[in-house]
């Protein structure tokens, strides 16, 4: 029986000279990992073409628990976002938020909520002309409670070291290294109230947004397995730079 599946392209990998295997975040399953025919005819250059990073897509599968990739056939965009791919700034960020979600969601089961949230918002980064430079600090701070993992910052104006072990605001350095110190907590006010809505808004530098960036990711990898190693950071530093 076939199943309608909506899903969000997080990963593209060639497989062998026939096909890829093309990773989605599906709204109904999670991750899930497809085998897509690749090769040089119309048909196939015009389907490779409209799986992109962070492409919103909706196939019918014939899914079989017993395999390790389904097979993805004929789909439909949900969102046509050409921006996405012909914008180098956002294909460079979409690229980055399709790896890192790739790799935040390798052993999470499926979460509808947390679905419609990051399609709503990159329908809305697809959209935008103006503060693209900070839609991926704006994901991944907003994603922290979906896993669970947000900060407890009601000492956020006593404290003056973030413990990232615990989450918290400590008066002193903590035991181990895992912290970050007060002349840069000074950002942590300011990133706790971005959001979707005002995201845009928001001016830093080349060397805030990286900081933000590696301190945010330096977090996550603290508190979810298989967060380390991300390659597409580099990209960014080299285009905010």
């Amino acid at each position: 029986m076939l199943e309608k599946l909506q899903g969000i392209v997080i990963d593209i990998r060639r497989h062998n000279d026939r096909h890829n295997v093309i990773t989605l975040f599906t709204r109904q399953r999670g991750r899930v990992a497809f085998l897509s025919t690749a090769g040089s005819s119309h048909s196939a250059r015009l389907k490779q073409a409209r799986l992109y990073p962070l492409a919103i897509i909706e196939t019918d599968v014939n899914f079989k628990a017993n395999r390790e990739l389904q097979q993805l056939g004929s789909f439909q965009p949900i969102l046509v976002a050409d921006s996405l791919r012909l914008n180098p700034v956002k294909a460079a960020v979409a690229m980055f938020i399709s790896e890192f979600l790739n790799h935040l969601l390798r052993t999470s089961p499926p979460d509808t909520a947390m679905w419609d949230y990051v399609a709503n918002a990159i329908s809305a980064f697809n959209a935008s002309e103006r503060g693209i430079g900070n839609f991926h600090l704006a994901l991944l701070i907003t994603l922290l409670p979906f896993m669970g993992i947000q900060p407890d910052l009601n000492r956020i104006e006593s404290a003056q070291w973030f413990d990232m072990q615990g989450g918290v605001f400590t008066d002193s350095r903590p035991l181990h290294n895992n912290f970050i110190p007060p002349e840069e907590t000074l950002f942590i006010p300011l990133i706790s109230r971005i959001n979707f809505a005002n995201y845009t808004r928001f001016r830093f530098n080349g060397g805030q947004r990286r900081l933000l960036l590696r301190r945010l990711l330096d977090y996550y990898a603290l508190h979810l397995p298989g967060m380390t190693g991300l390659k597409s950071p580099d990209v960014l530093t080299e285009m905010f730079s």
